[in-house]
């Protein structure tokens, strides 16, 4: 891994909890908040500036915006929330250049652990544990603006999202340059 040890040991003190919130907040209301996001951003800015040299800390803005700009896009046409392009966007922030190989494998192994562990506790007993969650819902009809508009079945991004980043971290922090 490229990220420095003990950069990623910073963030991840910090940006775990986060992520946890995020997770729980999204499996609740299927919404990540825009204080969540802006705690992020604070986050890269308070730890980036001072374990980065500042070029690279300028040039992790470039991740951010092609990372939102493809968000946008994928909003645009209801196949994510806004909330998950915004935490994505800030999430990018922290990926060093060098790992975009790895993070796209992380990314995948996240959003499919996050993704059928959803599955499994949605159509099992486990759901009886939190009955009042919005991710347990097949669809939303009363907000069509909602992602697929609300006629079909959606899963929270922000958990496999988060996952995605505690897990870059860690692993960054155990096994960083």
């Amino acid at each position: 891994m490229h990220i420095p040890a003990t950069q990623a040991l910073l963030f991840a003190i910090l940006v775990v909890p986060i992520c946890i919130y995020t997770f729980y907040v999204d499996m609740k209301l299927k919404k990540i908040s825009n204080l969540t996001v802006w705690a992020l951003f604070a986050t890269f800015i308070v730890i980036g500036v001072f374990t980065m040299p500042f070029t690279e800390f300028l040039w992790r803005f470039a991740h951010y915006g092609v990372v939102f700009a493809i968000g946008l896009l994928m909003w645009m046409i209801r196949q994510v929330g806004a909330g998950d392009v915004k935490f994505a966007a800030v999430m990018a922030l922290f990926i060093h250049q060098g790992d975009l190989r790895l993070m796209l494998f992380i990314g995948i192994a996240a959003m499919l652990a996050a993704t059928v562990t959803t599955l499994l506790v949605t159509f099992s007993p486990l759901k009886r544990l939190a009955p009042e969650w919005k991710t347990w819902r097949m669809r939303d009809p009363s907000n069509p603006d909602s992602v697929g508009g609300g006629k079909q079945f959606t899963l929270p991004m922000g958990t496999g999202l988060g996952l995605m980043l505690c897990a870059y971290l860690v692993m960054g922090a155990l096994y960083g340059a």
